[in-house]
């Protein structure tokens, strides 16, 4: 669970500090902060989903498994 929190953590910070960055470079606060935030929030979103799945087919793998050996 926590994979997924730093992930979504993670894209949301990169996004804000790549928006910010250009806000400052090019003096347009906050227009790409705000974009590079949504970019980053649905990147993170999208790997924590994919993390999940990845979390529930080793479940999945598991459940089968253990269920051939009954």
């Amino acid at each position: 669970a926590w994979r997924m929190v730093i992930e979504l953590v993670a894209g949301l910070g990169i996004g804000f500090g790549i928006g910010y960055g250009l806000d400052v470079l090019f003096g347009t606060i906050p227009v790409f902060l705000v974009a590079f935030t949504m970019l980053g929030f649905i990147a993170g979103v999208r790997t924590m989903l994919r993390s999940a799945k990845e979390i529930q087919e080793k479940q999945m793998a598991e459940l089968a498994k253990d269920e051939e050996e009954d």
